[in-house]
């Protein structure tokens, strides 16, 4: 636990001002999209995706949490992470259109990254030790968000990885007394609900991932996590 924490620490003592830059850039890009979704601020979004999940990788995994276990296979996640994001630059197939039914909830998950250091604060932490809107699983409750509030077409793969991430967030909650992940695990409950149930209805929409993908998807990422943990493990 005690080595978990010093690596948040370090990571938020070494790289504070480009943390604000990635939140101030990630800020601007949503105000856009929410008051006028043009195409460049949709490229730009999906790059920015891009951008910040390799730096989850290499920056926090790569090279802060290096020494933690399991730290290479969090890297390499967080590359399938920044894929699935570099296909949907290239497919364009992301609307990141404003919906009207799940928008209210997609505003408070882009919100509650923002509640992750406040949660720290509370609890008696100061900074550096804090949790930040730019730890992994902030990250992945900011996507999510994105998905939930821009969902007339979303990134299925994206929100595979998602979903993933927040069971491994689930387990860090008790073994890295990390309570403020419990905010993406229940953001994740009923987002799995409204988009499993829209890919089973929606079979209609020829460009969305048929539920045999989804499905062979979600079974694959499983494997690999579990088979690159045992080569680390072993």
């Amino acid at each position: 636990m005690d080595i978990f924490w010093n690596t948040i620490a370090d990571y938020n003592a070494a790289t504070w001002p480009y943390q604000i830059g990635l939140m101030a850039v990630a800020a601007i890009l949503t105000v856009i999209l929410w008051l006028r979704p043009c195409t460049w601020a949709k490229v730009a979004m999906k790059i920015y995706m891009v951008a910040v999940s390799l730096w989850i990788a290499f920056v926090y995994y790569g090279q802060f949490a290096s020494g933690r276990d399991y730290s290479s296979v969090m890297t390499i996640f967080w590359c399938m992470m920044a894929a699935a994001w570099i296909y949907d630059l290239v497919t364009h197939f992301s609307s990141f259109q404003k919906s009207g039914r799940y928008r209210p909830w997609g505003v408070i998950m882009l919100l509650l990254p923002l509640v992750y250091p406040l949660i720290s604060v509370l609890r008696g932490m100061e900074f550096p030790m804090i949790a930040t809107p730019m730890l992994p699983s902030a990250v992945a409750l900011y996507m999510l968000g994105m998905l939930m509030a821009f969902n007339n077409r979303i990134n299925f793969f994206a929100f595979i990885f998602i979903v993933h991430w927040s069971i491994i967030a689930i387990s860090k909650i008790v073994l890295f007394d990390i309570p403020e992940d419990i905010l993406l695990a229940a953001a994740c409950l009923p987002s799995m609900f409204i988009f499993f149930k829209e890919a089973v209805d929606a079979d209609k929409t020829e460009h969305k991932p048929s539920v045999k993908a989804v499905s062979a998807l979600i079974l694959l990422v499983a494997v690999l996590i579990g088979a690159c943990m045992v080569i680390e493990y072993v």
